[in-house]
């Protein structure tokens, strides 16, 4: 049972019933090929394409004004200029772009949620490296890093200024002051 099902699944697949693969593989106009366009009913160039099907008169899809203007509509809305233009050399009037808008607005607002997730998620502690054990294949030579820092503060009381400088070397701390 299961390797009919396996069967059937690749029978599809390599068969082109995926729209995508339609579109790939059918002669552009033809039935199966708007059939995959109107499949994909958000994307403006698909729906311009079942237009022109309708108006080039392809079969299962009549030649219906209505229709015709149906669908250049919804691929101007979409964002399609070529539609817009056709719809106005055919007398109809031409719709805004709202949905083209609508999902600009959509894919920013997406943006700025993700921008904002990324800003306030705690970042990911650093993993400490393992330390580098050097093993020296010939006479041992031992180097010692010196750590220095120096820090200086003016401090001034009753007009009577000094200068306090402290200097640490490896831990070891000194402090001289100077007026």
């Amino acid at each position: 049972m299961r390797r009919a099902f396996l069967i059937v699944g690749a029978a599809l697949v390599l068969g082109g019933c995926t729209p995508e693969m339609q579109l790939a593989s059918q002669p552009a106009y033809s039935p199966e090929w708007c059939n995959a366009a109107k499949s994909f009913s958000n994307n403006g160039n698909y729906l311009f394409a079942v237009a022109q099907c309708h108006e080039r008169g392809v079969a299962g899809f009549p030649r219906d004004e209505a229709m015709i203007d149906f669908y250049y509509t919804e691929a101007v809305r979409r964002g399609h200029v070529e539609s817009g233009a056709r719809l106005a050399s055919r007398g109809q009037p031409i719709p805004d772009d709202d949905l083209r808008r609508e999902a600009v607005a959509r894919a920013e607002a997406e943006r700025n949620r993700q921008a904002l997730i990324s800003a306030v998620a705690p970042r990911q502690a650093l993993r400490p490296q393992p330390p580098v054990v050097n093993r020296p294949t010939g006479p041992s030579i031992s180097v010692q890093r010196e750590n220095r820092s120096t820090s200086t503060r003016r401090n001034c009381t009753n007009n009577v200024c000094r200068t306090e400088t402290t200097t640490c070397v490896n831990g070891r701390c000194t402090t001289t002051v100077t007026n």
